[in-house]
């Protein structure tokens, strides 16, 4: 049975006092994911007009691999952090696509 590979994309708004602590964020939970099982990219962007917007794209094998991604420990450390230094001004959102 084949695969379909599953894409999510993700913004991150965060304080103006919070970009340093996202950067350091964003390198604890990239190193770990770029080795998961089922991830093709994990890439990371800053705003370059507004640097308190990063950008997280994710291609996976597949949903399954993504859904595995979002329930290890180094992510729901991430989102922990977030929660507990309210670093984001509002709500993080998602897009999830499958590949036509």
């Amino acid at each position: 049975m084949a695969t379909i590979p599953y894409t999510v994309a993700a913004d991150f708004h965060v304080r103006a006092d919070a970009i340093d602590a996202m950067k350091h964020l964003i390198a604890d939970v990239t190193k770990p994911s770029l080795v998961e099982q089922g991830c093709q990219i994990y890439h990371w962007s800053q705003g370059a007009e507004d640097p308190t917007l990063f950008l997280l794209y994710m291609e996976w094998q597949d949903k399954a691999s993504f859904e595995a991604h979002v329930a290890t420990p180094h992510v729901k450390e991430a989102e922990q952090r977030l929660a507990n230094k309210k670093m984001l001004v509002e709500p993080s959102r998602e897009w999830h696509f499958v590949r036509l």
